[in-house]
């Protein structure tokens, strides 16, 4: 729900900034009235909007994270003119930016992303240490600082490069989804994204609620809010980073280019899809919800790699079918069908994906049972088991499941959507085939008649 709500907001400053146009061009005479009508619709909607935005509080979960929640309709209007103040600047004769200076900022960008991970580092060792270190740690602090000024001031021209050549991408005939006109426009912010908290019954995995969370909250305040809800409202509760957000403008992380561009063409889609069915239908949650993001992770990733590949010179590499896609995960024990007995992979070898498919299988078996508290603390002990493979995950319980569950290519999901969307794609030429296929569709028994007429057996629901 997050991501059709968030581009609604995006798309409302789309309509004032167009409205503004109509209205500066129309004659002086019938200006007043239509002035009144198009501000009284705008305050009207944004009444409806602020409240399930930045003031949600009408919930638990909302509640008790009140003081932490990201402001979205703020950071709406502060990034959408920004950008668009950008453009309208460069535009102007006299400051004109070249492609070469573009390149150039996104070199930079490139070795800034290493440098500011490096910098965040030292500042968490900093942080965590014992002792007296606040003049190491303002010093760590003052370099962070320092490097995200310096992304804030070379972004402008990065993205609009960059959306350049993820719109050129969409209106190729390797992706086949769009003619020359592209809409909506690929527009997106290098940014912090905002964590998400989720809650989930603790008697089954089900994801409930989700809201917005300022991506600079501390993990005292995190730990909080999750126990506040564990205790006082008998949910399972999770504040979780989000790898982008599908507002107006988009919001990307500061991350590598490869990452980058898969993140924006998968954010982009989900824009796009608000227009169709599908996208309308991730209000729905559930399987409908689960198909909007898996989809949304085989289109980013695809035009993504197509993308890297233009701008780098490497060869482009298409993506092959992930093994969480495949009908079952075969037994490392066992040589595929094409291998010898060279080929057997070596059974000590650890498995994060086979680990979590059987945390999440296992999990589901006891809470089946009824065994909530044996559930919770199998989840923990299999946290702790995966520190001594170098896994650090921070929390896993039923809110974590419920959440990576919408993403099917996810070992924490027991979902077959995986499998029959990668169906799907081996039988399109594009990924724009693919997903003209399925944006008409509103409901998931829709999707399964599609399966059924394209051939694809169905698994047995228990």
């Amino acid at each position: 729900m997050q991501r059709i709500f968030a581009w609604t907001a995006g798309s409302l400053l789309l309509v004032a900034f167009n409205s503004l146009v109509w209205l500066a061009t129309m004659p002086l005479r019938r200006r007043s009235r239509r002035v009144f009508i198009a501000l009284l619709v705008t305050v009207l909607f944004l009444n409806w909007l602020v409240p399930d935005g930045d003031r949600r509080s009408d919930t638990a979960a909302g509640a008790v994270s009140l003081d932490y929640s990201y402001g979205l309709v703020a950071w709406e209007f502060e990034n959408f003119f920004a950008k668009w103040g950008h453009r309208a600047w460069t535009a102007l004769p006299w400051t004109p930016t070249s492609e070469a200076d573009r390149r150039r900022a996104l070199d930079r960008y490139v070795v800034l992303v290493d440098e500011l991970r490096e910098a965040k580092d030292l500042l968490s060792g900093a942080i965590s240490e014992n002792g007296p270190g606040r003049g190491k740690i303002s010093d760590a602090r003052a370099e962070v600082d320092r490097l995200i000024a310096e992304r804030d001031s070379l972004r402008d021209g990065i993205e609009e490069f960059l959306e350049q050549a993820v719109a050129d991408a969409l209106r190729s005939d390797a992706v086949d989804l769009v003619s020359s006109f592209v809409w909506p426009p690929v527009d997106f912010r290098i940014d912090s994204p905002p964590k998400l908290l989720v809650t989930s019954p603790r008697d089954v995995i089900r994801r409930d609620e989700d809201v917005l969370i300022d991506p600079d909250i501390s993990v005292e305040d995190i730990r909080r809010i999750e126990s506040e809800l564990a205790e006082f409202e008998d949910v399972s509760a999770i504040v979780l980073q989000t790898g982008g957000l599908a507002s107006y403008p988009t919001v990307i992380p500061t991350t590598g280019l490869k990452r980058l561009l898969n993140v924006a063409a998968h954010e982009w889609l989900h824009a796009y899809l608000v227009f169709n069915p599908l996208g309308r239908a991730y209000f729905d949650g559930g399987d409908i919800r689960s198909m909007n993001e898996t989809l949304a992770d085989i289109f980013g990733r695809e035009v993504g790699l197509r993308v890297y590949s233009e701008i780098t010179g490497e060869p482009y590499v298409a993506p092959t079918r992930p093994e969480t896609a495949l009908p079952e995960i075969v037994s490392p024990e066992l040589p595929d069908d094409t291998g010898t007995s060279d080929d057997v992979a070596d059974p000590d070898a650890f498995d994060f994906n086979r680990f979590m498919v059987e945390t999440r299988s296992r999990t589901d078996e006891l809470l089946e049972e009824g065994s909530i508290d044996a559930a919770e603390a199998y989840m923990e002990s299999r946290r702790v088991e995966l520190l001594d493979h170098g896994h650090t995950i921070r929390k896993i319980n039923q809110a974590y499941f419920a959440f990576h569950g919408t993403y099917a290519e996810s070992p924490s999901s027991t979902s077959p959507i995986a499998r029959y969307l990668w169906d799907l794609r081996e039988q399109v030429e594009t990924v724009g085939e693919l997903v003209k296929l399925l944006r008409p569709l509103g409901t998931y028994r829709e999707f399964e008649q599609l399966l059924v007429e394209r051939g694809i057996e169905l698994e047995e629901s228990e």
